[in-house]
């Protein structure tokens, strides 16, 4: 089986891309409603310590005192801060989308291994500080299945050895493990699907 590896980091940025828009929406959503709560708490905490929002100023030619609405003073400042904080949780939204998905993906892509039968699936993750114990059970898991598999493999074929005569009964179970790859090269997941490590033949 050849690799097939063609990474597009750009094309696939979105590798599931209805999970990482509902992560985005609630990120930027959540920056969003932490800016109008904090406007609405400067406001508060003004009208509650001066019973009003409206702020008197005094002009330093005129000597005169002007008024202004509060609110007028400090939307400026409130909307460049808003427009600040939603570029940046967007941005956070799609770094923190894209380390959440893809773990997902590979694992998605793991498991549609196993369901072919090709139990030398090796999950394996960019994270290895975080992920290590997860990639390391799951790997666990399919290799004692392949073990067990293969020492089914070997067991029968003795038996068959041993018995020819039983050799006809034994149809199915041949049929069921045929349709397991259990001695092929270690198929590593990866996000463009999987990839095989080259044999020591292919590099000659």
């Amino acid at each position: 089986m050849e690799s097939r590896v063609s990474r597009k980091p750009i094309g696939n940025f979105f590798i599931k891309k209805a999970l990482q828009i509902r992560l985005i929406n609630r990120i930027v959503t959540s920056a969003l409603i932490a800016t109008i709560v904090t406007s609405g708490s400067l406001i508060l905490v003004y009208f509650i310590k001066y019973q009003t929002i409206i702020v008197y100023q005094l002009d330093k030619l005129s000597q005169e005192l002007s008024r202004e609405h509060l609110i007028y003073l400090i939307l400026p400042t409130l909307l460049f801060s808003a427009i600040v904080n939603l570029l940046i949780s967007f941005g956070v939204g799609l770094y923190a989308s894209r380390k959440y998905a893809v773990p997902i993906y590979k694992l998605e892509q793991w498991c549609n291994l196993l369901i072919q039968g090709k139990f030398s699936a090796v999950l394996r993750f960019r994270e290895k500080e975080e992920m290590k114990d997860l990639s390391d059970k799951f790997n666990e898991l399919s290799g004692g299945i392949r073990s067990k598999l293969l020492l089914i493999q070997t067991e029968l074929e003795k038996i068959k050895k041993e018995m020819p005569e039983i050799a006809s009964r034994t149809n199915q179970i041949d049929s069921a493990l045929s349709s397991f790859e259990l001695e092929s090269m270690p198929i590593e997941v990866t996000t463009t699907f999987y990839r095989i490590p080259p044999t020591p033949e292919s590099t000659k």
